[in-house]
């Protein structure tokens, strides 16, 4: 089995699993690294689920992550499911994933945007963001929340966060069309050209939302520096690899 260098970030709820993956794929996944990833979940966390991918177009659109398989394994707890159990599919256009069934993993991939995931262990809920810039001005953590709680028992209160692997306010420069997106608290002008801080970002998003401080886990990984385990699109450009954040329960 190879799915590159791993990071698991502290804090995860037991019966939940979340990594961060270099497995290298040219963008894309197929079955065969989809039942490498599910196999990893449950030899490591002793999880067996379905996947689920998306085709990211850096928007603010969420959907459901569950399988048909996964639902019918929360209704047999198990009973020969195993094998459908390992199944992968991949949602077209959007950027963001959300579950309230067990048995169900989800998949973001990223290579410098910052992958934000949510889990609530007394509802059993999990979500997974991909936020680059673009989605984070258009405000995708906060939409897919307002979908998330309409559509499940999702509670701020009772949840934690973990921002993943991204590009840091170290490295993330970019021009005014860029900076003028976000307010001045989160772009550092101490550069020759504006740095933007994602993190910074996002944490006041989820605090606003009701996450509580304690609750919000920031790896403090950045992708594009130099001597980083992570691929970074910044730094390795068209010929880089794609990381992946996974969740699952």
């Amino acid at each position: 089995m190879n799915i590159g260098r791993i990071v698991v970030p502290p804090g995860v709820p037991d019966g939940f699993a979340l990594f961060y993956t270099t497995r290298d794929f040219p963008g894309f996944l197929n079955n065969d690294v989809a039942r490498e990833l599910t196999g990893f979940i449950e030899e490591r966390f002793g999880i067996a689920a379905s996947l689920t991918t998306c085709n990211q177009v850096h928007g603010t659109t969420s959907e459901c992550g569950s399988h048909a398989a996964a639902l019918d394994a929360r209704a047999t707890e198990g009973g020969g499911m195993a094998a459908a159990l390992r199944g992968w599919r991949e949602c077209d256009s959007c950027d963001a994933l959300w579950s309230h069934t067990k048995h169900t993993a989800l998949g973001i991939k990223v290579a410098d945007c910052l992958p934000v995931t949510m889990i609530d262990p007394t509802h059993s809920v999990i979500a997974n963001i991909h936020s680059g810039w673009r989605g984070a001005a258009q405000a995708i953590t906060a939409k897919t929340l307002d979908t998330v709680i309409k559509e499940t028992p999702f509670d701020p209160a009772s949840a934690k966060a973990w921002l993943g692997p991204s590009i840091r306010v170290c490295c993330f420069e970019v021009g005014e069309e860029v900076a003028g997106q976000f307010d001045a608290r989160y772009v550092d002008r101490n550069h020759d050209k504006p740095h933007v801080d994602l993190p910074a970002f996002t944490k006041a998003v989820l605090r606003d939302r009701g996450f509580a401080d304690d609750a919000i886990i920031d790896t403090e990984l950045c992708t594009r520096c130099e001597g980083s385990i992570f691929h970074s699109y910044r730094r390795d450009r068209k010929g880089g690899g794609r990381n992946l954040a996974l969740v699952a329960q």
